[in-house]
């Protein structure tokens, strides 16, 4: 790596730094998210990750979607916040 690739590199990481982008995404929510909808699937949800997010963080029921689906999501979403 040269000299000057090198100070582009810092320069690069330290704006990244300054603009907070990687706090744009909650990553532990985005995971928890993903893994519940999976495990829902699962047991025959076919709720997709959007619906789920929308659902936890609206509460906005998913269009077209059974009720028992949707809340087999809230219920493992509660079960698993409970424990944390």
């Amino acid at each position: 790596m040269t000299v000057e690739n090198k100070t582009l590199l810092l320069q690069l990481l330290r704006q990244y730094q300054e603009l907070g982008i990687s706090k744009q995404i909650d990553y532990d929510k985005f995971y928890l998210y993903s893994i519940i909808t999976h495990s829902t699937a699962i047991e025959g949800s076919t709720v997709t990750e959007v619906e789920a997010q929308l659902l936890f963080d609206e509460g906005i029921a998913a269009k077209g979607k059974s009720i028992i689906e949707q809340l087999m999501n809230l219920d493992l979403i509660k079960e698993i916040t409970s424990k944390l």
